[in-house]
C-alpha cells in the first residue's frame, strides 16, 4: 500500500517530547506534569513487568444491546490527518509514525467515533498481513497466526469517553466484524498490573494464555529467557490441561 507521508507533522523524537510534554504542561498543569516526566524516567531506565496473553473465540462472542452513540469504521489512509490531529490531542504525537508505517505495512484498524469525533482506534493484522508481527516477535509472545486468527493491538479510547460502556461497546463491535470477515480467534496481550484493561478483557470473554516477563530498557520492552509460564491449563478447571493452539 502506497501511503503519502507528507501529511504527518514533519518533527523528530526531541521535536515531538518537546511538543508533547508541552501539551500535557497546559492540559494538567505543572504538578502533574512533573508526576508523570518523573514516571516516565522510572519507567525508561529499567523496570520489570509481566505481560498476559490473551486469546479470545469469536465464535462465542454474542448480541448485546448498545445505545449505538460509537460506532467504528474501518481506517483508511486518508484517515491518517484525523489520527495526527486526535494524537495531538491526547499529547501523543510520537505515535504519528507508528500509525504511518502501520498503514504502510498494510495493517488495517478500525476508527471509533461518537457523532463526528474521532474517540478511538483499534489496529489488528492477520497471517496474510504480517504473520510476526512486532509485538511478538519484541515480547516473546510465542503467538501463531493460523488462517482463522488475528492479532490485535494498539487498543485506545479517550479517557473522557471510556466510561458509560464505550470501551465494552469499541470491543464488541470490532469482535463482531472480525468474526463476520471469517476469523475464529482474536489474540492479544495486557500488562499484568493495568486491573481496567484485565476487567475489560475479562468482561469480554478473553481467556489469559501465557504470562510473559519481560524488562523495559529505556523505550524498549525485552523478554527475560526462561520466565514464560502457561496460564491456560488454570482456567480450563479440573479436566485435562489443554494447550494453546
Amino acid at each position: 500500500m502506497s501511503v503519502q507521508t507528507s501529511q504527518s507533522p514533519q518533527q523528530g523524537p526531541l521535536a515531538s517530547s518537546v511538543s508533547d510534554l508541552r501539551c500535557l504542561h497546559r492540559r494538567h498543569g505543572s504538578r502533574e506534569l512533573l508526576r508523570r516526566v518523573a514516571a516516565r524516567a522510572r519507567s525508561a531506565a529499567f523496570s520489570r513487568e509481566e505481560i498476559v496473553v490473551l486469546r479470545k473465540d469469536l465464535r462465542d462472542a454474542t448480541e448485546m444491546a448498545f445505545s449505538e452513540s460509537l460506532r467504528i469504521e474501518e481506517l483508511r489512509p486518508d484517515d491518517l490527518p484525523a489520527l495526527f490531529e486526535f494524537n495531538r490531542r491526547r499529547c501523543d504525537s510520537k505515535a504519528n509514525a507508528r500509525a504511518v508505517n502501520d498503514v504502510s505495512q498494510g495493517y488495517r484498524g478500525y476508527a471509533g467515533y461518537v457523532g463526528e469525533e474521532l474517540v478511538g482506534y483499534y489496529w489488528w493484522v492477520d497471517r496474510s498481513i504480517e504473520p510476526r508481527h512486532r509485538d511478538i516477535e519484541n515480547y516473546g509472545l510465542e503467538i501463531e497466526l493460523d488462517d482463522r486468527a488475528v492479532y490485535g493491538f494498539d487498543f485506545f479510547l479517550l479517557e473522557e469517553h471510556r466510561g458509560g460502556g464505550n470501551s465494552v461497546e469499541f470491543l464488541h463491535k470490532v469482535e463482531t466484524r472480525l468474526r463476520e470477515l471469517g476469523y475464529e480467534t482474536l489474540w492479544g496481550y495486557v500488562v499484568a498490573d493495568n486491573r481496567p484493561a484485565r476487567w475489560l478483557y475479562s468482561m469480554r470473554g478473553y481467556r489469559p494464555v501465557r504470562k510473559v516477563a519481560a524488562r523495559r530498557v529505556l523505550t524498549r520492552r525485552v523478554p527475560l529467557a526462561g520466565e514464560s509460564e502457561l496460564l491456560e491449563a488454570r482456567t480450563t478447571g479440573a479436566e485435562a490441561p489443554v494447550a494453546p493452539g
